[in-house]
């Protein structure tokens, strides 16, 4: 009798630890550091140095079987003092320098100044292959705040002047309330995993898109200008002759005239 009593008991135990599991989830962001190659960036079409990225900033929340929501306590139609999208570092040419790296509430309708380009379109799908592969832009969008989200923390933009740069985004006064639809995380939890919830789990993603724009130097080369004379001797420091470097940018005409002293 006492080793049934036992059993019970410690089976009672491993099935409230399971739920506990299972009901306890932190609310939470997409993530911490992001590395984007700048092959997921869409070039501006006028000028060649601005890039644009689209960062998929998101909240979480969740609810335990008593309809308490965990974590920071926030839940569906509350107000995030501070989202944190984490930080996003970008990578280019080892010849090219970032100038600057603003951000701003992404707008899936942008298009060119003509109308005639859908711009929203283009930097999404170049941004986001891998979770187009997975879920249609709708799903994305329909989750998406519908509240205006316009509003950002000042954070620094580390690796300014060199070819890798990173900034850290926070979304501030985040609404929790979707366009149409937030994602339902205990159901594709429960689809694709086969997660077992206990009764009056919730879970809701909320997502809070963010347009990157990446600006670079111009891309730069470098014009060596030596003196000789006929025999092929150098001249430089001789008679008023000076060699000189002169970085050049793409896209522009230079003319070298002849430096001979007098």
């Amino acid at each position: 009798m006492k080793r049934t009593i036992l059993l019970v008991v410690l089976v009672t135990f491993f099935l409230s630890s399971l739920f506990v599991v299972l009901t306890y989830n932190t609310v939470k962001a997409e993530g911490n550091i992001f590395s984007i190659s700048s092959n997921r960036l869409l070039q501006d079409q006028d000028n060649p140095n601005l890039y644009y990225f689209v960062g998929m900033v998101y909240y979480e929340v969740w609810s335990n079987s008593g309809g308490q929501w965990t974590g920071a306590g926030h839940h569906p139609k509350s107000k995030v003092p501070e989202v944190d999208g984490g930080t996003y570092e970008f990578t280019f040419g080892s010849n090219r320098k970032v100038k600057s790296i603003s951000v701003e509430q992404f707008n899936y309708d942008w298009k060119s100044a003509d109308g005639k380009v859908k711009l929203g379109d283009l930097a999404f799908e170049k941004s986001r292959a891998g979770e187009l592969k997975e879920n249609p832009k709708k799903y994305y969008q329909n989750a998406t705040s519908k509240f205006d989200y316009d509003n950002y923390g000042n954070t620094p933009v580390n690796g300014l002047g060199s070819n890798k740069a990173s900034k850290k985004v926070f979304v501030l006064n985040g609404i929790l309330e979707a366009k149409v639809e937030p994602v339902n995380r205990r159901e594709e939890e429960r689809i694709k995993n086969g997660t077992v919830f206990a009764p009056g789990v919730e879970g809701f993603r909320y997502y809070f898109p963010t347009l990157f724009k990446i600006e670079l130097e111009p891309a730069e080369g470098m014009a060596i200008i030596q003196h000789f004379d006929t025999k092929g001797n150098p001249l430089n420091g001789i008679d008023g002759f000076t060699d000189k470097e002169m970085k050049l940018e793409k896209g522009k005409d230079y003319t070298f005239p002849h430096t001979a002293p007098g």
